[in-house]
């Protein structure tokens, strides 16, 4: 953890303090695809941890079975491990029934009829801290209050860009640091780092689409004989390659707009939530061109500034 950068690192240090913690309490460990929450949980589990080191178990919430019986399998296997559970919005509402259950505890030990199970458990999920308290399509009000103790959120690459080409010379040794020949290959122009640095906020993969850059930056590589001598010629490449084939899509644009009725709130209120919602989404769909979403809307851009 010692070269990350500011934000990232202070979430690391949380998520291995409450991975110590001495109490049974959940984490929740939220953050956009590829920001790294499986790495980071195995990395820390494996060094930083003195309970349970070395003892992880994941489970795909995708994938589970919603009976009491599968549950207590699975509970089971974890016993004196971590237990992660991925991908927390794709719980169905049966499975959160059986784990409120199995979670109650007066001891910090978990099950179902005989509470015998010691175990850490830790949520994930892309979504939003906002979007899974508040929308009831996701989780329960009361599942969400007992797995939401402790919550850490791992930046993107938008909150760390200035560090990127720290994060992209760790993915280059993820694939060749033992390979010699790929020593030289290494891209250490400035045009090279001021791209990245100025594509940081478009990289909604974030490791996902550095592993992309890095992989696909040795392909083109392979087609000349003198690769050294012809780097900003591959960086044209990489850049068109990128732009039209390799990025992954943004979801935040939409993860962040869900419109939302609650019971406390009138029409005017409604009305207001919904142009401010709809204004954000059509400005990152124009990349904050003001005049271009406000012709997309076909409104005033006047008017549109008033949606607050």
């Amino acid at each position: 953890m010692k070269n990350q950068p500011k934000k990232r690192k202070n979430e690391l240090e949380k998520l291995k303090l409450m991975m110590n913690y001495p109490g049974r309490f959940p984490i929740l460990l939220l953050g956009n695809t590829g920001v790294g929450k499986t790495h980071w949980l195995i990395e820390i589990n494996k060094k930083e941890v003195k309970e349970f080191k070395n003892k992880i178990k994941f489970i795909n919430s995708g994938l589970v079975i919603n009976n009491q019986e599968y549950w207590e399998n699975e509970l089971k296997k974890a016993d004196k491990s971590f237990l992660v559970i991925k991908d927390i919005e794709k719980l169905d509402k049966i499975s959160q029934e059986l784990l409120f259950d199995a979670l109650s505890t007066t001891d910090g030990k978990y099950g179902f009829n005989k509470k015998k199970i010691e175990t850490r458990i830790i949520f994930t999920s892309i979504f939003s801290i906002d979007k899974l308290r508040d929308d009831r399509r996701y989780l329960s009000a009361k599942f969400f209050d007992r797995i939401s103790q402790f919550v850490v959120i791992l930046p993107n690459f938008e909150k760390t860009q200035r560090n990127i080409y720290e994060d992209f010379k760790a993915t280059w040794d993820k694939f060749f640091k033992d390979i010699s020949e790929y020593k030289e290959l290494y891209p250490k122009s400035q045009e090279f780092i001021t791209w990245l640095e100025r594509e940081a906020y478009r990289l909604h993969g974030n490791f996902r689409d550095l592993d992309k850059i890095v992989i696909n930056w040795n392909l083109h590589q392979l087609s000349y004989k003198n690769p050294k001598e012809k780097e900003l010629e591959i960086l044209e490449l990489l850049k068109k390659d990128f732009k039209e084939l390799l990025h992954n899509p943004s979801r935040k644009i939409y993860e962040d707009n869900t419109f939302i009725f609650r019971e406390d709130t009138d029409y005017g209120d409604l009305l207001n939530d919904f142009k401010r919602k709809l204004k954000k989404w059509a400005l990152a769909y124009n990349n904050n061109d003001k005049h271009k979403t406000a012709r997309m809307l076909k409104i005033s851009h006047r008017t549109m500034e008033r949606w607050t």
